[in-house]
């Protein structure tokens, strides 16, 4: 369990209310103990600060990240109204990598999902690092793509969230060695407010951005504006003129957007050369136990039983491994090792 201070609780609860980068320039670190003069000279509101002096300290499972500390991911920090506090779960080295953000449509088409996964899985195994929001559709294809190099960013609490039908979903991305964050308190519900919030930060994490699928009035274009605002590469991809889930993202190339159709052509956009060196094995733990018990072939079962994994964590890895090239399926429901193409 962690515990955070009242002040820093409560700079989590007025997330997006409080732009922190006139502090930070003030200060450079040590927020908490900026006199009541100082806050006012960085735009705190009198109202804010009572807030934030008169809170309850918060205990939670999981960790947090502060703005004010050297680990705090430095593509955040200085953005206008970046997160005061992550609360994260997994692996928080990955904010440290250049990574792209994959979004789109939560009922987009079956080909949108094809589509995402490869696109996904090629971007991670030259490198880069796959930022979504965890959402139906696109954003779950891109995570369930690369477990082991995602991170999901949540529009609501973690806590809250692995209470709900979000739960084996987070709990295979941690378990393989993923991150899972989120800039709300770990007990926050969601709202309608807070999921077009937590696209900056998917924006802001990421060296680029690209849109799968998107209507006009999307989130994901929100999170493209987000983006531009930022200085990032904006990335769509086109679709036809009379498919309504393509819409915007054809919208956002007539805008400027950069045209792309495959992996090669982000890698290209942004001076990234692909990993030539196939990797001998996956980095993730669970990958690894799997891919060691798999042998010559197992049955689902006979895997479930050999590895003592549970069954949600179990699935959603093998349909990675599957994805990324490790595993095949073979007759009889057996699963197998192979070597990456």
């Amino acid at each position: 369990m962690t515990t955070i201070s009242g002040f820093w609780h409560a700079a989590a609860r007025l997330s997006g209310k409080i732009d922190w980068s006139p502090a930070l320039r003030l200060r450079n670190g040590q927020i908490e103990t900026m006199q009541a003069d100082d806050l006012t000279v960085a735009g705190v509101s009198h109202a804010h600060q009572r807030k934030l002096r008169q809170c309850d300290a918060l205990r939670f499972r999981g960790d947090a990240i502060r703005i004010d500390t050297p680990i705090y991911p430095p593509p955040l920090r200085h953005l206008p109204y970046a997160p005061p506090v992550l609360f994260y779960e997994g692996n928080p080295d990955l904010l440290s990598e250049r990574s792209v953000s994959i979004v789109g449509a939560r009922r987009c088409t079956q080909r949108a999902k094809h589509f995402t996964r490869t696109l996904a899985s090629s971007l991670a195994k030259s490198g880069l690092v796959i930022v979504s929001g965890l959402a139906h559709g696109v954003d779950s294809a891109a995570h369930q793509a690369c477990q082991d190099r995602t991170i999901a960013v949540l529009g609501q609490g973690i806590e809250c969230a692995r209470k709900g039908n979000k739960a084996n979903a987070i709990e295979a991305i941690v378990q393989a060695g993923g991150l899972v964050i989120s800039e709300f308190p770990p007990y926050q519900h969601p709202s309608r407010h807070t999921f077009p919030q937590r696209n900056r930060v998917i924006a802001g994490l990421s060296i680029a951005t690209a849109v799968i699928e998107a209507t006009m009035r999307s989130g994901s274009r929100i999170t493209a504006r987000h983006a531009l605002e930022y200085g990032r590469e904006v990335m769509a991809v086109p679709g036809h003129p009379f498919d309504n889930t393509s819409v915007g993202c054809n919208a956002l190339i007539r805008e400027g957007a950069l045209l792309i159709q495959n992996a090669q052509d982000m890698l290209t956009a942004l001076g990234i050369q692909p990993e030539q060196q196939a990797k001998t094995s996956p980095e993730s733990a669970i990958a690894k136990q799997i891919m060691l018990a798999l042998g010559t072939g197992l049955t689902f079962d006979e895997l479930l039983e050999k590895t003592g994994l549970p069954i949600p964590t179990l699935l959603m890895s093998i349909e990675s491994l599957e994805l990324t090239g490790w595993v095949q399926r073979l007759p009889g429901d057996r699963i197998c090792a192979r070597n990456p193409s």
